[in-house]
């Protein structure tokens, strides 16, 4: 279940502009998984996904660290 989920969340931050945990959560719940912020939280580290700085939206989202980025 961990690695469908996590697959899913790749999928989801390549199609949306997630900006929150709470927005990553949702979407995941509407495609009928039950994270916690925490399960949630720690996948965002397991998979090395950063915060990208605001761009032209105004909005950060969540990205693939560059490779070489620290973990």
């Amino acid at each position: 279940m961990k690695f469908q989920r996590q697959a899913k969340i790749l999928d989801l931050i390549d199609r949306f502009e997630i900006e929150t945990q709470e927005e990553l959560t949702d979407h995941l719940r509407a495609l009928g998984y039950t994270p916690t912020q925490a399960t949630v939280s720690r996948d965002l580290k397991e998979l090395r996904l950063i915060q990208t700085p605001p761009g032209a939206t105004g909005k950060s989202n969540y990205a693939a660290a560059p490779t070489g980025a620290p973990a």
